[in-house]
């Protein structure tokens, strides 16, 4: 029997309380391990606990135990999840199925093999893209730059490949950083941790300049980050061959 969930009177949960590492396993899949600050989450202690990851139509849900005694399961690969950029929510439910709590766009972050976490400030994802070799797709709650996986070898050369580099990066970056400022005219607000303040905090980093508050000026702050940004990762040296990637 299909059992509908209520949504009326939830409450949020901030996002702060709950975090997710993202891990590749040897084979490949990617696997999560949820972080929970409990605190300050108003519900009874026989509600429970579920965190749901998706992306796009692909979607899982994982069953966390109760306010009282949560319990992580086991299994927590991502079998089911078409695509890299993959985004979580907790859900608080109370034993009708009432949703009582939820944190939703939780922010994930990335576990590299040597035990450092990286946030993906630019997702990745292989999809096919017919004659497209690659494309920002602007997603709910990030841009994802997806590649062509039609494409030999797109994988290593997206990692390793200079000319790919010089014409894929900077011309992304260009595109995002237009989106944010001139078609979305979003302010350069502090201490926010949605993606296009992430992303302004992270272009600010390359010029001394402040964020133009008018659309007209973007422009040639962007031109000045795009710049920076090329000159940092010496694109031109290493197509030259007189340089490793960084």
């Amino acid at each position: 029997m299909l059992r509908k969930l209520n949504f009326t009177e939830r409450a949020k949960i901030p996002r702060s309380a709950v975090r997710v590492t993202l891990r590749r396993e040897a084979d490949g899949v990617l696997a999560f391990d949820p972080h929970i600050s409990l605190e300050g989450i108003a519900a009874p202690s026989g509600s429970r606990l579920f965190v749901e990851a998706y992306h796009r139509t692909s979607y899982m849900r994982f069953d966390c135990g109760t306010i009282g005694e949560p319990a992580v399961p086991e299994d927590r690969r991502l079998t089911e999840i078409d695509g890299s950029s993959v985004r979580f929510r907790l859900r608080v439910v109370d034993p009708s199925h009432r949703i009582l709590a939820v944190a939703d766009d939780i922010r994930v972050t990335e576990r590299e093999p040597g035990g450092g976490t990286e946030s993906p400030l630019l997702p990745v994802d292989f999809i096919p893209l017919d004659q497209l070799s690659w494309r920002v797709y602007f997603d709910v709650d990030t841009p994802v730059l997806q590649l062509n996986n039609s494409i030999d070898g797109i994988e290593k050369l997206a990692r390793d490949d200079a000319l790919f580099f010089a014409l894929v990066y900077p011309a992304a970056v260009r595109e995002i950083l237009t989106h944010i400022l001139v078609i979305d005219d979003r302010d350069a607000s502090e201490g926010t941790n949605e993606w296009w303040d992430l992303w302004l905090r992270w272009a600010s980093r390359y010029t001394s300049s402040p964020v133009p508050a008018d659309p007209e000026d973007a422009p040639h702050w962007i031109d000045e980050v795009v710049g920076a940004f090329c000159c940092q990762h010496r694109v031109v040296d290493r197509l030259n061959g007189r340089e490793e990637p960084s």
